[in-house]
């Protein structure tokens, strides 16, 4: 049943996000819309990836998240599939502050660094597990990027070829047609025809106006879609940063006393409880990432991390180093990938500080994403964990649903 409830709620979450969402910056060109709404893949957040690495891919593709996007993250613990352990917001603050209300022209114009500080996105995200609620947020930066529809000539040349200059024919001969029928002579005998004959040529200029709207709106999509097939495993490299924490609600008693009005000289004490969120930090994350195209179907990855951590055989905090490498193969609707990460930990006993014991862990991922739709990015995977120091493996599925929210 729960899985039932989960995969209902999948596909609810692709109908709602899915949507396409023209009234969105309504001041702006359709070729403008577009092509800020062309993205190379949806990712997970930042965030994600200090939650325990709850996510499919530890390594991310390069995304253009020009829009606010929500993740969940279903995990299966010993209660099954549930969706309340994982949820993160992401957000591009600089460039909803600067270009998300401005024409794709004010992006060309900008310096590189402005349009480098642009893909700065923040995100933030919890994640709850039998012991403690975690919280984690993070910041990443895109260094590089092959391919930027907002400064591809060819791209956009591609998108205001879709505008042709008809429907601004159409626009005149329906303002002409509307002047011809403001000055009839309603006095006159042949009014009612005249009146008549020039509503039904407004009305069929507009429904060809509709077809012709209808028919650039499809055009653009097809140009914007035939894009991302070109360029879906375009490489790129980023910089990102990362805090992890716990929380827990804590009850203070707080007791107060004063002297009863009834009573003079008599005294009461009342206790009240006040509720407290109580935050640690527990450690912090650097990692570099990056890919690089090979073809028009693969592409390969990279990532390596170095932080601090809490460790689960000794409860302290240690340092953490990771590397790893992805192989993902696939389109822009689909592609699947295997996945490989070593993780190194150091970190002092609890009953001898001085002592440091080191763990070896290997991760095996397979796995893959789904484009639902243009705004939503179903990504899952089966994640092999073995434990070098005693020989013991994990085996873990994982299930991430990302959302635009246009």
């Amino acid at each position: 049943m729960k899985n039932t409830i989960v995969f209902a709620f999948v596909l609810s979450a692709s109908a709602l996000c899915a949507q396409e969402t023209s009234e969105l910056n309504s001041g702006l060109s359709p070729q403008s819309k577009v092509a800020k709404a062309t993205e190379f893949s949806i990712p997970s957040s930042p965030a994600f990836n200090m939650l325990n690495e709850n996510t499919p891919a530890r390594i991310e593709r390069y995304a253009s998240l020009h829009d606010f996007k929500v993740d969940w993250s279903l995990t299966n613990g010993q209660q099954g599939y549930t969706l309340s352990p994982g949820l993160a917001i992401e957000a591009q603050p600089v460039w909803m502050l600067f270009f998300d209300r401005a024409g794709a022209a004010k992006y060309r114009d900008a310096s590189p660094l402005a349009r480098t500080l642009s893909t700065l996105s923040l995100s933030v995200g919890t994640s709850a597990s039998t012991e403690k609620n975690w919280l984690a947020w993070a910041v990443k930066l895109n260094l590089y990027r092959e391919n930027d529809p907002l400064t591809d000539a060819e791209f956009l040349r591609s998108l205001d070829e879709t505008d042709g200059k008809t429907k601004d024919s159409l626009l005149l001969q329906i303002r002409s047609i509307e002047v011809q029928h403001s000055r009839l002579n309603r006095r006159g005998k042949n009014f009612a025809g005249q009146s008549q004959a020039l509503s039904d040529s407004i009305a069929e200029l507009k429904f060809a106006l509709q077809e012709l709207e209808r028919q650039q709106s499809q055009k653009l999509a097809d140009a914007r879609d035939n894009y991302v097939q070109k360029h879906w495993n375009s490489s790129y490299l980023d910089l990102a940063f990362g805090r992890l924490l716990t929380y827990k609600q804590g009850v203070s008693a707080i007791t107060k006393t004063f002297e009863d009005p009834t009573m003079p000289g008599q005294m009461d004490t009342v206790t009240f409880e006040n509720s407290t969120l109580e935050i640690s930090k527990k450690g912090y994350g650097l990692w570099i990432s990056g890919g690089i195209g090979i073809g028009k179907n693969a592409m390969i990855s990279g990532m390596a991390r170095y932080g601090e951590k809490p460790s689960q055989l000794t409860g302290n905090i240690g340092d953490m180093f990771s590397v790893g490498a992805n192989l993902r193969y696939g389109s822009r609707r689909y592609n699947f990938f295997i996945e490989g990460f070593y993780d190194r930990q150091v970190s002092p006993l609890q009953e001898a500080p001085d002592t440091e014991m080191e763990q070896q862990f290997f991760m095996l991922t397979i796995g893959g994403d789904w484009r639902i739709g243009r705004n939503v990015m179903l990504a899952f995977g089966i994640r092999q964990t073995k434990d070098f120091d005693n020989g013991t493996y994990l085996l873990q599925p994982l299930v991430n649903v990302n959302c635009l929210m246009r």
